[in-house]
C-alpha cells in the first residue's frame, strides 16, 4: 500500500475514533493539527513520513488522561489497526514507539538523531500546547478537569491539592520552547512562548487587585 493511500485510511480510522471526543483539547482536530505540523516539519528533516504521519495520528488515540491510566490502550489499538493494513514489522515498531514516548509526562530521553520521526512528532504535539492554540487547550482541559482558573497563593490550601489552570503553564508549558528538537519547531515556538508571556502578565495584572 501506498503512503498516500495509508494515511488517508489512517486517518479516517482515527477521526471516527476521536471526532466527538469528551475534551476538546485532546479531540481529532488537536490530532489533525499534531499531523499538519507534522507534515511541515518532515520537510524540513531527514526522516521516514510514513512513520512520521502515522506517529502524529495515533500519538493521542488514547490519551491514558481519558482511561483512568491504562496506557496499554492506546498501544493496542494502533498496533491492532497497524496489523490488519498489513504493514511492516518496521514500521508498525517505530511508530508504536513514537506512540509510547511522545508525551511529556514521560520524560525519554533520545537522540533525536536516532529517532527523527518521534522528535518531530513531539516537537508537533508540544507546538500545539503552546501559544493561543495551548492556551486554550490549557483552560479547555482545566474546565473538563475542573480546575479553578487562578488562585491565589493565601487560599491555595484550601485546594486540597488541587491544580489550578495557569499553575499548568509554569509547571510545563512555558518549558516547552527550550524542549523542542528540531530547528524548524523551535523558531515557530518563539512567537507562541512570546504570546503566552503576554497573557500571563495580563491575566495577573487584571486579577491582582482582587486577590493579591
Amino acid at each position: 500500500m501506498d503512503h498516500l493511500t495509508i494515511i488517508d485510511e489512517a486517518a479516517k480510522y482515527v477521526k471516527h475514533k476521536l471526532f466527538d471526543f469528551q475534551e476538546g483539547g485532546h479531540d481529532w482536530l488537536h490530532t489533525y493539527r499534531v499531523w499538519q505540523t507534522t507534515k511541515s516539519l518532515a520537510i524540513h528533516t531527514k526522516c521516514n513520513k510514513t512513520v512520521a504521519e502515522l506517529g502524529a495520528l495515533f500519538h493521542d488515540i488514547a490519551d491514558a488522561k481519558f482511561t483512568n491510566g491504562d496506557e496499554t490502550i492506546a498501544i493496542k489499538l494502533t498496533e491492532n489497526w497497524l496489523q490488519q493494513e498489513k504493514l511492516e514489522k518496521n514500521i508498525i515498531s517505530a511508530v508504536l514507539h513514537i506512540v509510547k514516548h511522545v508525551s511529556w509526562r514521560k520524560q525519554y530521553k533520545y537522540d533525536a538523531l536516532n529517532y527523527p520521526e518521534l522528535a518531530i512528532v513531539q516537537d508537533a504535539d508540544r507546538l500545539d500546547a503552546i501559544g493561543a492554540i495551548g492556551i486554550a487547550r490549557a483552560f479547555s482541559y482545566g474546565g473538563f478537569a475542573k480546575r479553578p482558573i487562578i488562585v491565589p497563593a493565601s487560599e491555595a490550601n484550601q485546594l486540597n491539592g488541587i491544580e489550578d489552570t495557569i499553575s499548568h503553564f509554569y509547571e510545563k508549558l512555558l518549558h516547552i520552547k527550550d524542549s523542542l528538537h528540531t530547528e524548524h519547531a523551535r523558531a515557530l515556538a518563539h512567537e507562541r512562548h512570546e504570546f503566552m508571556l503576554q497573557f500571563l502578565n495580563q491575566i495577573h495584572k487584571e486579577v491582582s487587585y482582587v486577590y493579591f
